[in-house]
């Protein structure tokens, strides 16, 4: 009996080897072979046009009326006087004041246009009152950066400044590539937009929601939306050796939700023996020990079938036998924040309240906690979500309802659809080597105004950064290499010359 039993277990081991095995090998790449693309001479005068750019502090902030509306309509004076051909060649539409809407009509009325997107605005500088850098633009302090953040210093082969990276680099990259094809005499088929608004750090409801409004009205169906979005990196998904070029396909949402504890108040001489901070403090905790569920699915799922091909024989024998070792590799995905974010609603407590004085208890306490939203899930799951797990009546949980701090998730885009393809071979054109994959966009962007106008959007940034590099996003000392720059300009001057053949 013990013999048959042993016989078993290991007809069932070769078996399941068997299949393993069968898996791992049953993968092919799903990686585009195509000829990297001739060099083209960028203007001399590209990098000095996006270090002029990053000097004009079009700062969002959360509070609208604190909008520097001279700064705003000194990018929008500063794109027409930079580029001519553009701004004479093309239909131009000042949206809400301060977007900006091109378009740039095309000889083929059968062929749906192409819409690119980008925006003008940056975020605050952390740390740093707006007041200190209107009265000391050269001076850095120690909290500050290597350089001004709006000094557009070119230095140590980097353009430097708040918005090199997000997004001017994108919106110059674009309208440098644009300005070189019409000089060159190029006539596109199909009909190119271009979308830059001036508010998406707040939300885009006033530029990107509005030009997106213009369009449905004009009846326009796109083939293809390319907005900022992901960049080229290297090692976020285990045993991937090569730089990955990372679309989003699918987006995040995101909401913004308060607790707050009502107090006594007092002196802090006499405290209560639970202050409104400490229990505060404790929701707090409870909710980063008791994260959202992770899952390979979506997105991330469609990552995973791009990249596995591309991995060594005992990583692709795991992630290809997902129903077997799910349980592991999300474990060890979990373990990276950028990894850890595209499996689950990611929770991250960012403003917290309490007395104005170090003597006085707080009549109020309240944090403001940010979610980012996991296609499958909404803004009202996740409050029932934060409820279910501080369970604590004294804790108050209420959604935020200005116009930025809640949208639901994009799902995931069509990704063998002629725009997405038309994407991997000019990536591939401009960046030889590298890997190309769908993934999903953990943060937000302009595009979830445009859903209307076509489901097949996508979120990319075409540079290659380091990890270092990718820290200045939204950081201190943010950055753009002179030579991701160039890139950049190929890359869509490249991308329109593809799709408008």
């Amino acid at each position: 009996m013990i013999k048959k039993i042993l016989l078993l277990f290991l007809l069932v081991l070769v078996i399941l080897g068997a299949i393993l095995l069968y898996n791992a090998f049953q993968v092919s790449s799903k990686q585009m072979s195509v000829t990297p693309a001739a060099d083209i001479k960028i203007p001399e005068n590209a990098v000095k046009h996006l270090s002029e750019a990053i000097q004009i502090e079009t700062i969002s902030y959360e509070d609208v009326q604190d909008r520097d509306t001279v700064a705003s309509q000194a990018i929008l004076d500063y794109i027409q006087k930079t580029y001519p051909l553009v701004d004479s060649l093309l239909k131009k539409e000042v949206i809400a004041e301060y977007s900006l809407l091109y378009t740039w009509q095309g000889t083929d009325k059968n062929l749906a246009p192409i819409i690119l997107l980008a925006h003008t605005d940056v975020v605050p500088i952390e740390g740093v009152p707006r007041e200190y850098w209107k009265k000391n633009p050269e001076k850095p302090t120690e909290q500050s950066w290597k350089y001004p953040p709006f000094s557009g210093t070119i230095a140590e082969d980097y353009i430097w400044g708040r918005g090199s990276l997000d997004d001017k680099m994108n919106v110059f990259g674009i309208l440098e590539a644009v300005e070189m094809l019409l000089g060159e005499g190029f006539q596109s088929k199909r009909t190119i937009y271009l979308a830059f608004g001036h508010d998406e750090e707040v939300g885009g409801k006033e530029g990107a929601k509005k030009i997106a409004e213009n369009l449905q009205k004009k009846g326009v169906k796109a083939e293809f939306i390319l907005d900022e979005g992901l960049f080229i990196l290297k090692g976020l998904v285990p045993g991937v050796e090569k730089p990955v070029a990372y679309i989003g396909a699918a987006e995040k949402g995101f909401v913004n939700i308060e607790l707050s504890v009502l107090g006594e108040g007092g002196h802090s001489s006499r405290p209560p023996l639970q202050t409104p901070i400490g229990i505060l403090s404790q929701a707090i905790v409870s909710l980063e020990s008791h994260p959202f569920t992770a899952n390979i699915d979506g997105a991330s799922q469609a990552m995973l079938e791009y990249l596995t091909p591309e991995m060594p024989f005992l990583n692709r024998l795991a992630f290809n036998n997902r129903w077997l070792f799910e349980s592991v590799l999300i474990s060890q995905m979990s373990k990276k924040s950028a990894s850890n974010a595209i499996l689950r609603t990611t929770i991250a407590p960012t403003m917290l309240e309490g007395s104005q004085k170090a003597n006085v208890l707080p009549i109020r306490a309240k944090v403001t906690v940010n979610f980012r939203i996991k296609p499958g899930e909404t803004s009202q799951t996740v409050l029932a979500h934060v409820n279910e797990v501080v369970g604590d009546e004294r804790v108050k949980a209420n959604i935020l309802s200005r116009g930025f701090d809640n949208n639901n998730p994009i799902p995931i885009s069509d990704i063998n659809s002629t725009g997405f393809k038309v994407l991997h071979q000019t990536i591939k054109e401009i960046f030889p080597g590298v890997l190309v994959s769908p993934a999903l966009m953990i943060a937000g962007t302009d595009s979830k105004h445009f859903y209307e106008i076509s489901q097949n959007i996508y979120r990319f940034s075409p540079v290659y950064l380091r990890e270092d590099e990718l820290a200045s996003f939204h950081g201190k000392d943010e950055r753009v290499s002179i030579q991701n720059f160039k890139k950049t300009i190929h890359f869509y001057h490249q991308l329109i010359s593809n799709f408008g053949k």
